[in-house]
């Protein structure tokens, strides 16, 4: 097995990984299963690093779809997502600081003030947080111009990454679920082109519909 088909059987395991845990969260937000124990606090950080390398491996995967068509506008869409992805590790962490925290005579208030008093961690938390969604965005429209898989595909992801922020900055517990639903749908399908559709990993392998029916025509009709 060469090196470029072990990186697509890797990457599209990572993307499949990615799906479940997505669909996992979905689950939990909707059933409201809270994380009590310091376990099962503790798993929240973990998760949260399990998610970011996983994201790597799943933008990658995209970026190599559409190489051939929307190579720059995939590049910049991964790079915004990864910023974004390693912010929301930090977020989990302080979301894990803050239950910790609820365990803890008095700790809840001292965080509290700790955020008001210092702006820096707002700063450094929210603009750059968006740039997931952001990414996200930028990689679906990538897919819908590259056309590698199934236009819905890139579609579910995009209305995934346009409900993130309504979920998670604006508070909107029904999008927090639906995202990651949506996204953990888009991320299972595109595992799956990967994993099946070998000739889409390589660049120069990928046809789109037109180049497809162009060269129907040019072999019907002798055009070279």
């Amino acid at each position: 097995m060469d090196s470029s088909n072990r990186r697509r059987i890797l990457v599209g395991t990572c993307t499949a990984i990615l799906a479940a845990t997505l669909l996992l969260n979905a689950a939990r937000v909707l059933l409201n299963d809270q994380p009590t124990t310091p376990g099962e606090i503790a798993a929240v950080g973990f998760l949260a690093v399990l998610h970011v390398g996983l994201t790597i491996a799943a933008v990658f995967g995209i970026t190599q779809l559409v190489r051939r068509k929307a190579d720059r506008l995939g590049l910049v869409g991964a790079a915004l997502t990864l910023l974004g992805a390693v912010v929301s590790a930090r977020i989990l962490a302080l979301h894990q600081l803050g239950m910790l925290a609820e365990t803890v005579p008095g700790a809840t208030a001292t965080l509290s003030t700790m955020f008001q008093s210092a702006p820096i961690v707002w700063v450094s938390i929210v603009p750059i947080g968006l740039m997931y969604p952001i990414g996200l965005i930028l990689l679906g429209t990538a897919l819908l111009i590259a056309r590698p898989v199934h236009r819905w595909i890139a579609v579910v992801l995009l209305i995934g990454a346009v409900l993130f922020p309504i979920g998670r900055a604006v508070g909107v517990v029904q999008a927090v679920y639906a995202s990651d639903a949506l996204m953990a749908i888009a991320y299972g399908f595109l595992s799956w082109k990967i994993l099946t559709r070998r000739e889409l990993w390589d660049s120069s392998l990928v046809t789109t519909p037109e180049e497809r029916r162009e060269g129907e025509y040019a072999e019907a009709y002798g055009v070279r």
